[in-house]
């Protein structure tokens, strides 16, 4: 018993000593020292462990495939792929006379007397095998086997972890691979804000003092505060913001959250240089506002000119309706350079005069002067007011009515005969709710991002033609915006369209 029981705990050391091994290891050479040489303890000539290419992902993965231990460990190598193939069908085997099977090592060495495989399995997963072999006839007893096949669940879980270290340190590199060839500045932080991978666009625009590494807070390198804000947000949901830089340089910054299980595990910041569009845009308004102001005085001219055709002369009814088509379309030009002017004023602030608006009145008064419109259409034009009374409104009253204005015709104008619009307002959260709800043709999703783009016209295919510049909606966005607030539609094809104009009640001081 005393024997026995010595026998037992020179086991359990050995296990314990494997064991350690392989949780103190995450490489594979180096945790199979220690299961290698518990094996060898009883007495094998040799000790091996193969490992298996279990996916086209292995091929790429740098990791040593074979390991040995023992006198005769190099003659029986040969023998590896052979025991792969009969572990894959059988978790153990156990030959006593292995030439017999068939296993002979192809350097004309004589097979083993005895051989002993165990399969590497983890969760299901055929890592490889894990086997030894003996010169002389060997049987093993019931505890020998049970400690081998201890032995071998710690080698599967040595592998597992090893591939699994091996794939995310692949993957890391790859990342950063993908991050050091894009010309985009991307950073990445854990939750704390600390910085875990930065490509070198970034190191080029962020660094100005100490060399940027792993675990380095953004708060010490970074002068935006905008951008440490938007890095540090507890948001769940992508946040972007536009970020200046030295040299009059303007960046659009993402900052995409990372969850895992629901929490915040950290951000990837993408930085998009938008200088230049932001000087082309600045370029495209002076242009268009240029040339808007300079087609007034001829447009002017020829209005006038051929309205005086009458009266210098007596005119036929063809030579009427040609006159008739030119006063139209001068009008129409018109009605669009006036419209670039507006928006250009709108968006540079100028004559922005905010005063105290009584804005159920100023919706009123748009509604009656439309009335017109959506008569000759037969269209109903109703509005529908609170019973609590709106609060007045700092606004600006003639762009806040030219906006009430344009949303409500843009209705009558895409809304069939007999329609319904109805107007709506309401104060929530200190805002102002401005809703133009009709059952006209509706709006397709494709086109409801661009809706208010300037000069994007819908698809006349799809809705009934009418004529107009493209500009209504973007006007009314840059008041919207101009205050402070915003616009917004929901619509469906055939069943119609609301749109929602929101502004604070108060003007930030």
């Amino acid at each position: 018993m005393r024997v026995s029981l010595k026998n037992r705990l020179e086991e359990i050391n050995r296990l314990l000593f494997v064991s350690q091994g392989v949780a103190s290891a995450i490489e594979m050479d180096t945790a199979v020292q220690p299961i290698l040489e518990g094996v060898m303890a009883i007495g094998p000539s040799s000790a091996r462990v193969v490992l298996a290419q279990t996916n086209a992902l292995d091929m790429n993965v740098n990791m040593p495939t074979r390991f040995g231990l023992g006198e005769l460990t190099d003659e029986y190598a040969d023998l590896d792929n052979q025991i792969l193939g009969l572990t894959q069908k059988q978790d153990k085997v156990i030959l006593t006379n292995p030439a017999r099977a068939g296993l002979e090592p192809a350097n004309d060495f004589p097979p083993p007397a005895t051989l002993m495989a165990v399969a590497l399995k983890h969760e299901n997963v055929y890592y490889g095998a894990l086997w030894l072999a003996y010169e002389q006839p060997r049987k093993f007893n019931q505890e020998e086997a049970r400690f081998i096949s201890t032995i071998a669940s710690q080698a599967a879980l040595a592998a597992a972890n090893a591939r699994l270290y091996t794939s995310a340190q692949m993957g890391r590199q790859r990342l950063e691979a993908i991050l050091a060839s894009t010309p985009d500045p991307v950073l990445v932080t854990d939750h704390r804000g600390r910085v875990l991978l930065v490509n070198p666009a970034a190191v080029n625009l962020l660094q100005n003092g100490p060399e940027i590494t792993s675990g380095t807070p953004v708060e010490s390198f970074i002068q935006q505060e905008e951008l440490i804000a938007l890095i540090n947000s507890l948001e769940d949901q992508p946040q972007s913001a536009e970020v200046s830089f030295p040299g009059n340089r303007i960046f659009n910054a993402t900052a995409s959250p990372v969850l895992a299980d629901g929490q915040l595990m950290g951000r990837v910041c993408v930085l998009t240089d938008i200088t230049q569009f932001k000087e082309l845009d600045a370029l495209k308004t002076e242009f268009v506002s240029t040339v808007s102001h300079d087609l007034r005085s001829p447009l002017t001219l020829m209005r006038g000119y051929a309205t005086m055709l009458q009266m210098v002369g007596e005119l036929n009814e063809q030579q009427i309706g040609y006159v008739e088509k030119i006063v139209s379309g001068v009008e129409n030009m018109s009605r669009l350079v006036n419209n670039l002017l507006d928006l250009g004023r709108i968006e540079a602030g100028i004559g922005l005069r905010p005063e105290m608006v009584d804005v159920t009145e100023t919706v009123a008064q748009v509604t009656e002067g439309l009335q017109i419109q959506a008569a000759q259409k037969q269209i109903n034009l109703t509005t529908n007011f609170p019973q609590e009374e709106i609060p007045a409104v700092e606004a600006d009253p003639a762009l806040l009515q030219q906006a009430f204005y344009n949303l409500v015709e843009n209705a009558i104008k895409y809304t069939d005969r007999d329609g319904e619009i109805t107007v709506s307002l309401a104060a929530e959260n200190d805002m102002l709710v401005f809703t133009v709800r009709d059952n006209g043709i509706g709006v397709a999703p494709v086109d409801q991002p661009r809706l208010f783009d300037r000069f994007f016209r819908v698809d006349q295919k799809q809705s009934n033609p009418q004529s107009g510049s493209g500009m209504g909606l973007a006007i009314v966005k840059s008041i919207a915006e101009r205050h402070g607030g915003g616009v917004g539609v929901e619509s469906q094809l055939g069943q119609g369209s609301t749109f929602h104009l929101t502004i604070p009640l108060r003007q930030p001081k």
